[in-house]
């Protein structure tokens, strides 16, 4: 998991390939006049997901993960908290890895728990489970979904 400042995003090109041309497009994005939508960034490879969600609170966030694709949470509007728990340390998942949503539940407590605001993003690696949306209120956000491979 990597969280931190926009302003600091180039430190981080070089995890992978793609995060800099998703922070390049983010970087064209209108978040005073954004819609909400799924729009490829470039094809299946990257794609970026823009929503307005309804927080939650701690108890109904259920820890997921991604084999597929790597995360980048930005808010918009809003603070988001999220629970954070490395993959090797869960013990409980809810059910099978579903290979078509790229998305895995499972049941652990989080290990930590941490706040996202606007101009912040955390990035999401397989490595990561993570618990989103937590909080109270309604966020806008930015989701980049990225093709690991």
């Amino acid at each position: 998991m990597i969280l931190d400042n926009i302003k600091n995003a180039p430190l981080y090109y070089g995890v992978h390939k793609r995060l800099k041309q998703a922070f390049d497009y983010l970087e064209t994005i209108d978040t005073d006049n954004v819609s909400e939508g799924t729009f490829e960034v470039d094809g299946n490879n990257i794609k970026a997901i823009i929503s307005t969600n309804e927080l939650k609170n701690k108890d109904d966030a259920l820890l997921e993960a991604h084999q597929k694709y790597l995360d980048i949470h930005v808010p918009i509007s809003g603070n988001e908290t999220f629970g954070w728990k490395s993959i090797k340390a869960i013990e409980k998942s809810r059910g099978k890895y579903d290979s078509e949503r790229d998305i895995e539940f499972f049941n652990d407590t989080p290990a930590t728990y941490f706040t996202v605001s606007p101009g912040d993003f955390v990035i999401f690696l397989s490595e990561d489970a993570h618990a989103p949306l937590i909080g109270a209120g309604t966020l806008n956000k930015i989701i980049f979904k990225i093709s690991i491979d």
